[in-house]
């Protein structure tokens, strides 16, 4: 995995090109795990340092208008992003996280229940479920991959 792909992100064109990198690799991480894709509505880029996340914080806060904060502002995008038949309408930038190197994570909009029992025992070497207080969700991950993969509970 090349570390910290597009780091630091500077200017507009720049995070549009994540976005689109990040669309496309989990696009084809699904399809790797679990033999199919999904769509993608909502989408995270990894910050990587303070000056990086203060700059994508700011180019976010004229992209969209503020929803549902997580590790970092999170906006409904004044004008999705559309890239294959993905038509991103939610974009977040993470704070910066040692954990994260990857250059960030796609949301599959599919349903949750049906989706794990269908496929999280089968991949165990590649999905993983994360329990929280409020939710759960299903992780994707892969070596040959720098980004990672959601399906979410709620």
């Amino acid at each position: 995995m090349n570390v910290y792909r597009f780091s630091p992100i500077q200017n507009e064109e720049q995070l549009q090109k994540a976005v689109e990198y990040v669309v496309e690799r989990t696009s084809a991480l699904a399809e790797k795990v679990v033999g199919k894709s999904f769509p993608i509505r909502s989408l995270t880029i990894f910050s990587h340092d303070g000056g990086e996340f203060v700059k994508l914080a700011e180019i976010l806060s004229r992209w969209g208008k503020p929803y549902n904060e997580n590790n970092g502002p999170r906006v409904v995008l004044y004008e999705p992003i559309e890239v294959g038949i993905n038509r991103i309408i939610h974009l977040r930038i993470r704070k910066p996280a040692l954990e994260r190197p990857q250059v960030g994570c796609g949301d599959f909009d599919t349903d949750y229940e049906s989706f794990k029992t269908k496929y999280l025992a089968i991949h165990p070497q590649n999905l993983r479920l994360i329990q929280r207080p409020e939710y759960e969700m299903i992780e994707f991950f892969h070596p040959e991959f720098d980004v990672l993969a959601y399906v979410v509970s709620k």
